[in-house]
């Protein structure tokens, strides 16, 4: 089954929450890097996954540079909700994981839009 790693279902609900909470377009590279950081602690050892920790990083170091690309940002938001989709899709996911998965992805691409 995916999604069996606590971590990994821990960070899915803390970052569905917090879209959920924050006006989208208020998200600050600082509150974007912690959750990338939580994900790619979440992600380690999950080949399943490693396309996403990937495109963490990248979005990781974009968002830290002195002046984050916001078209760059908005390309890898993008591809996350697109990968994010692909898990949700993925043999072997079911149940609450893929429905968050889901969500994840439908918050990306909104905060994509957005950018």
């Amino acid at each position: 089954m995916m999604g069996s790693n606590i971590l990994e279902e821990r960070m899915l609900e803390d970052t569905l929450v917090t879209f959920r909470d924050a006006d989208q377009a208020g998200l600050s590279p600082a509150q974007g890097v912690m959750l990338i950081d939580g994900w790619l602690q979440a992600l380690q050892g999950n080949p399943k996954l490693s396309q996403l920790e990937g495109s963490f990083n990248e979005l990781r170091a974009e968002l830290q540079a002195s002046q984050p690309n916001n078209e760059h940002v908005r390309q890898v938001i993008e591809r996350l909700a697109g990968q994010a989709q692909q898990a949700a899709e993925a043999s072997g996911a079911e149940g609450n994981w893929t429905g968050n998965l889901e969500s994840l992805a439908a918050f990306l691409r909104n905060l994509g839009r957005k950018l």
